[in-house]
């Protein structure tokens, strides 16, 4: 048994959130395996949500619009040329201790996501990031909003001209609330697509093309501090490093025997590979 993260758009501040479902897991390293995951999650929390449409956000989701949404795949501009939200994210970061500082790492800036995020978790010593520098801004990871930099890189990404497409698709087909099984880390893809539809939705997105109006949206300080009380309005904290819900677990009802058919009658044709048509919209489309 595992508990897994689904976020779901919301038309208010903080524009999301975060609900936990068990499911029953498979393990392993085949895709398979990983998508027979999503589907217990997924599965699951539609029986909580039935009016809710989900996507996974990963290499492994099983449409392409969710591996296309990937942060390792996203384009991101910055002032020296175009890269992805992943090595944005990555080469910005900075850590300390306490004592020693390490970061940013500009050098690592145009690597490949994967490669960026190896050699910056390398170079951290373990060590907490805790203030982020990108092209001139400088944020921080706030109590409230502790992914607001990596938000921040992804909520602009989808509005700049190269990645058009995929957000017109992600808007058409009107998603919800999405799940990255792949993460645990407190920046997540998933979170950042959920708010960025809860933001489409509330007419407030183009507050994010601009530094300062994003911090405001956000109720933070340029310094990173709280814009008073109501920035904790509807925040989920953590709590000794859980995040304290607002709604109760999901139980898990679809179990390891539901997937195993499920995956027998709608994704037999699908196989280990990563591959560009490895989808169910590509395989069934």
């Amino acid at each position: 048994m595992a508990e897994k993260s689904v976020f779901i758009s919301k038309m208010e501040y903080p524009f999301f959130e975060e609900v936990h479902v068990n499911i029953d897991w498979f393990a392993g390293f085949a895709m398979s395996q990983k998508r027979k995951c999503q589907i217990g999650l997924h599965q699951n929390f539609l029986m909580a949500y039935p009016d809710e449409t989900i996507l996974e956000i990963s290499s492994t989701s099983l449409m392409s619009l969710g591996s296309r949404l990937s942060a390792m795949n996203l384009s991101k501009r910055t002032q020296k040329g175009l890269t992805t939200v992943e090595s944005a994210f990555q080469s910005s970061r900075i850590y300390s201790d306490g004592v020693k500082t390490v970061g940013p790492f500009p050098d690592y800036l145009f690597l490949p996501g994967r490669e960026c995020k190896k050699l910056v978790k390398a170079a951290s010593g373990g060590m907490y990031s805790y203030m982020y520098e990108f092209d001139g801004m400088t944020f921080y990871a706030p109590a409230w909003h502790i992914s607001q930099f990596y938000d921040f890189l992804y909520l602009s990404a989808l509005l700049e001209p190269e990645n058009k497409g995929v957000k017109e698709q992600l808007l058409a087909e009107k998603f919800t609330c999405f799940t990255d099984l792949a993460t645990k880390s407190l920046n997540c893809q998933a979170r950042s697509a959920a708010i960025f539809v809860g933001l489409v939705r509330a007419e407030v997105i183009d507050e994010v093309r601009d530094y300062k109006s994003y911090l405001k949206l956000f109720r933070t300080q340029a310094d990173g501090k709280a814009a008073g009380p109501q920035a904790y309005e509807h925040v989920q904290l953590l709590y000794k490093e859980k995040v304290k819900l607002f709604s109760e677990v999901v139980p898990c009802r679809f179990r390891k025997a539901d997937v195993e058919t499920y995956y027998a009658e709608h994704c037999s044709m699908l196989t280990n590979r990563k591959e560009e048509n490895n989808y169910l919209d590509f395989r069934c489309g």
